[in-house]
């Protein structure tokens, strides 16, 4: 699938810290051959935000966050519906539920989906099971795999 493009689902945009682990992952997929959507490189919403966080008062505030929250969905939408398939990073405590949403609405939509969880802690349902049973079970059903390290990651069909 070289050239194929791929969303690319995490929460690491959240924190600075993590900017090298999300590189190591793209670094993998674009030696791979695939054409990356990243949700966290989209900075058209930056100036609103900005704008948004300048706002005193409550209610107009919430409003501006919840009109800046519809564009960030319809823009990760759109990004889902023009990739071939999807790889999330479901590391941490529990997975992240914007990116298990991501997994959950690809899959429904017949992308093929994959999983990356490099941390060694179970937090699915049942031991030995890695993470959420209805994530793995979306994962596996649209034909991907859970992949444990970054140099495992085939997306070979």
């Amino acid at each position: 699938m070289s050239g194929a493009r791929l969303y690319l689902a995490s929460p690491l945009g959240f924190s600075p810290e993590n900017r090298p682990y999300l590189d190591r992952v793209k670094e993998k997929l674009i030696s791979l051959g695939f054409t990356l959507f990243d949700p966290w490189e989209q900075s058209g919403f930056a100036p609103a935000i900005d704008d948004a966080l300048r706002i005193e008062e409550f209610a107009p505030r919430v409003a501006a966050f919840r009109r800046i929250a519809a564009g960030i969905g319809r823009v990760n939408e759109e990004g889902i519906r023009a990739s071939a398939l999807l790889l999330a990073i479901l590391d941490g405590a529990e997975v992240d539920s914007g990116t298990a949403s991501e997994v959950g609405f690809a899959a429904a939509l017949g992308k093929r989906c994959y999983g990356l969880r490099t941390d060694l802690r179970d937090c699915g349902d049942f031991t030995g099971v890695p993470i959420n049973l209805q994530v793995l079970h979306f994962i596996e059903g649209s034909g991907g795999k859970l992949f444990r390290t970054i140099d495992a990651i085939d997306l070979s069909p």
